[in-house]
């Protein structure tokens, strides 16, 4: 289960765990093509963060309909009209 929510500067997607055996994960799209992922840690009180690239988002995503090995993913710019 996940919500999506739009903001003016970024959009943020959280997915929560249906079976609540895990805290809900942010993912944060910022405009500038950064990524943050987030989850909140109950026993240090605090979020933990890590900030990627769309690029690595779009890696991530990838890899999980490929077999073991390298990979590289080339992004195709759209033609602007």
């Amino acid at each position: 289960m996940f919500t999506v929510e739009f903001e003016k500067d970024y959009s943020v997607v959280t997915s929560m765990d249906e079976k609540n055996n895990f805290d809900d994960i942010e993912m944060y799209l910022e405009n500038n093509g950064v990524v943050f992922l987030r989850q909140y840690v109950e026993e240090i009180d605090t979020h933990q963060v890590i900030e990627i690239s769309y690029k690595q988002l779009l890696d991530l995503w990838s890899s999980m309909r490929q077999t073991e090995g390298l990979f590289k993913i080339e992004l195709i710019e759209k033609e602007k009209r």
